[in-house]
């Protein structure tokens, strides 16, 4: 098994492990965690990296994982480590305002890294990492996540905006918390912008999305074709436009008075969101979505099962509650 080492974007450090645990599920690969500390998370697996890390939004990097040591004995963390040949540096990252000696580390990791591997700043083969918590977790950089591409598709580089919109990063955490597996069907019946269709096909789902308000649909049109994004669209209320048996239905529903409800009350909106689910998700199915109260989050209770929620702080005043469904039952 890999063991692995993520640093994780912060500050929603659960969102961000529960992100990396779920993609696990959805792509069917076991895990054991070894390590969590903040924004760290370190675990084995069988999963290639390279199956999981173009999914992934609330991670910065990937490293191997070499070793822990909270003493800062690198002589011990090194000595059963094979570092593959190659140029070599050694770089260190502080996590969450944590402090440490950081030329000290780069000194002595560099003088027993340099016995076999010459030593490289500029353009290395490979880079040694340490994150610094209350422990020095010790990793050979495997990949960065592409930040460019991510702010590229942000709302404020659409052709079509309304602003209220998930940020890409935390649009894939909502993605991936639902467990899709390969090529999964997943629907949005709160398509908006298109955000979540953007951000599914490119994380290689099949997507399809609906919008009760014409105009959101040929606006998403627009965003969609400008990102060469593949996916059914039909204007319709949530009752109407869930695909049945459907593998994930991921949403952002409207939550305030900067979004388009026709004036209607929030609580019919999303019980109409519930029921919809329960009858049209496959058995097994996830239903992921975000939302304003914790309230919302008790009447969908009384449709599916709970799986797990996580409160993000959008300012002051505002929280979002990232929440998880499972549909584990047949219809009668």
């Amino acid at each position: 098994m890999s063991r692995l080492l993520f640093e994780l974007v912060g500050p929603d450090y659960a969102l961000a492990r529960a992100e990396i645990i779920s993609a696990l599920e959805g792509l069917s690969f076991d895990y054991d965690i070894a390590y969590t500390d903040q924004g760290i998370l370190s675990l084995k697996t069988e999963c290639p990296v390279q199956e999981l890390y173009p999914r992934l939004g609330l991670t910065h990097r990937i490293y191997e994982m070499i070793g822990r040591t909270s003493g800062g004995n690198f002589s011990a963390v090194m000595e059963e480590y094979n570092l593959p040949p190659g140029t070599t540096a050694v770089r260190t990252r502080c996590i969450l305002g944590h402090e440490g000696d950081t030329k000290k580390i780069k000194e002595e990791l560099g003088d027993i890294i340099s016995g076999t591997n010459p030593i490289d700043l500029d353009s290395p083969d490979h880079e040694i990492v340490v994150l610094i918590t209350e422990n020095r977790y010790v990793g050979r950089k495997i990949c960065d996540m592409d930040k460019d591409a991510l702010r590229s598709r942000e709302v404020k580089n659409r052709p079509f905006s309304f602003p209220i919109s998930l940020k890409p990063r935390y649009t894939r955490a909502l993605l991936n918390l639902a467990r899709p597996s390969k090529n999964a069907m997943i629907h949005d019946p709160f398509c908006g912008t298109g955000g979540i269709l953007i951000e599914g096909y490119k994380m290689g789902f099949q997507m399809s999305g609906g919008d009760k308000d014409p105009n959101m649909i040929e606006g998403c049109k627009e965003n969609l074709e400008e990102f060469r994004i593949e996916a059914r669209l039909e204007v319709g209320d949530v009752s109407e436009t869930i695909p049945r048996g459907v593998d994930c239905v991921v949403t952002d529903p409207p939550y305030g008075r900067a979004s388009s409800t026709s004036k209607e009350d929030l609580y019919p909106i999303y019980e109409r969101l519930f029921t919809s689910a329960e009858k049209r998700l496959k058995v097994d199915g996830y239903l992921t979505v975000v939302f304003p109260s914790k309230k919302y989050v008790s009447l969908g209770k009384g449709y599916l099962e709970l799986i797990e929620r996580y409160k993000v702080r959008v300012h002051r005043s505002l929280n979002r509650y990232f929440t998880v469904f499972k549909k584990t039952h047949r219809e009668s």
